[in-house]
C-alpha cells in the first residue's frame, strides 16, 4: 500500500482535481476542517484524511466518486473496501440545515 503525501506543488493538474472534489465534499459537512491529501499511486486515486482523533477520511477514485470512512475503520481494511468497489453516495454529503431540523 502506497500513499503518497502530496504536499503544495507535488499535485499532478488530475489529483488537484480529486483533491478539489474531495475537499468540496467534506467541506459541505465540515466546513473548514482541515484536510491532508495523498495520492494512492497503485490506484490512481487521492486520499483526504482530517488529522486529528476521531477524524473522517475520504478516497476519491479516478472516476470522482468517493467512499468515506471514520477513523474506527483501519485505513487498511477501507482501502481494501474502496479497490473492491464499495462507493459513497455524494447525496449523503449534503448538511441539514439546522433550523430545518428543530422545525419538524
Amino acid at each position: 500500500m502506497t500513499w503518497v503525501e502530496l504536499v503544495d506543488g507535488a499535485a499532478t493538474p488530475r489529483q488537484q482535481r480529486l483533491v478539489a472534489v474531495g475537499t468540496e465534499l467534506l467541506h459541505r459537512r465540515w466546513p473548514g476542517i482541515r484536510l491532508r491529501t495523498f495520492a494512492l499511486p497503485d490506484d490512481d486515486a487521492v486520499l483526504l484524511v482530517q488529522p486529528v482523533r476521531g477524524g473522517v477520511s475520504l478516497f476519491v477514485a479516478p472516476d470522482e466518486s468517493v467512499m468515506f470512512f471514520a477513523s474506527a475503520i483501519e485505513p487498511g481494511a477501507a482501502l481494501e473496501l474502496f479497490r473492491s468497489g464499495m462507493r459513497t453516495d455524494k447525496a449523503n454529503f449534503d448538511p441539514t440545515e439546522p433550523e430545518a431540523r428543530e422545525s419538524r
